[in-house]
């Protein structure tokens, strides 16, 4: 287990101690994981895994911030399934004096799937073993089984509406108006902060940028730094574990948000 995810784990565990007893039977209700058809889209079968919350509770993005923790996907007992690429939609930051400041979704979410059959001819018998964290007043990790066949002949569904939505908040929506001028490890007053630099016409609407590629690293909400010649400039803080020595030649993954539209792109640091 990489030190960063002992650490996560071990808040986890901590929140688990401290937190109040609750029957099992409210647990359980606190969230519902379900599986949705969307269709056809091109050569792809179209589905999503779809995350319904009780009021008060969350759950996570793929890298959940300074605590929680994030979903994990296996679909290996699928049938007629050469792989499945999920899809995530853009997440918000919540803050809270147990876990911090963490990085999901409230209410709902539904994650996109893409999947290669094997034989397009034939159905998908989609398999899903997800295990993902919870949090309400108390954190708690979750596990759900469900299942889905997904016949070949089905064009659309009545759920293929509600798929759409949730991919037009993701990075396969993505629209072209921000690009990664590029970044830079600075040092500040508080320690350390990640330096990016965008252009394009949406480059001064950005409401996040989530950093990923360094692993004993947490990302804070990044600030507005200036704009010069149609280049904006954000400044990311860095907490965690991570050393300046961490990021010499990183390759870092940016995913941008601008309200609820996500793209990905990439920075190489020096």
């Amino acid at each position: 287990m990489h030190l960063l995810s002992g650490l996560v784990a071990l808040l986890l565990a901590t929140v688990l101690f401290m937190a109040p007893l609750r029957a099992e039977s409210e647990i359980a209700r606190a969230s519902d994981v379900t599986l949705i058809d969307g269709g056809w889209l091109q050569k792809r079968r179209l589905a999503a895994v779809a995350i319904r919350l009780a009021p008060g509770w969350k759950t996570y993005w793929r890298v959940p911030g300074e605590g929680g923790l994030p979903p994990r996907f296996d679909f290996s007992a699928s049938e007629n399934v050469e792989n499945v690429r999920v899809l995530w939609p853009a997440p918000k930051r919540y803050s809270s004096p147990v876990t911090g400041e963490t990085i999901g979704y409230a209410n709902e979410v539904a994650f996109p799937l893409l999947i290669a059959p094997k034989d397009p001819a034939r159905s998908v018998v989609l398999r899903l073993k997800m295990d993902y964290g919870i949090c309400g007043d108390m954190c708690v990790p979750v596990q759900a089984r469900t299942s889905i066949i997904l016949p070949p002949e089905m064009e659309s569904t009545p759920a293929r509406a509600v798929i759409e939505r949730w991919l037009r908040k993701t990075p396969l929506a993505d629209d072209g108006g921000v690009a990664v001028e590029g970044a830079r490890l600075v040092k500040t007053t508080d320690g350390m902060a990640l330096e990016v630099a965008l252009s394009g016409p949406d480059a001064g609407v950005v409401s996040d940028i989530l950093v990923e590629g360094v692993e004993l690293a947490i990302f804070g909400r990044p600030r507005k730094m200036g704009e010069r010649g149609g280049v904006v400039v954000y400044r990311v803080p860095v907490m965690g574990l991570a050393e300046e020595k961490d990021f010499r030649r990183a390759r870092l993954r940016l995913t941008i948000l601008r309200g609820e539209k996500a793209v990905e792109r990439t920075a190489a640091l020096p």
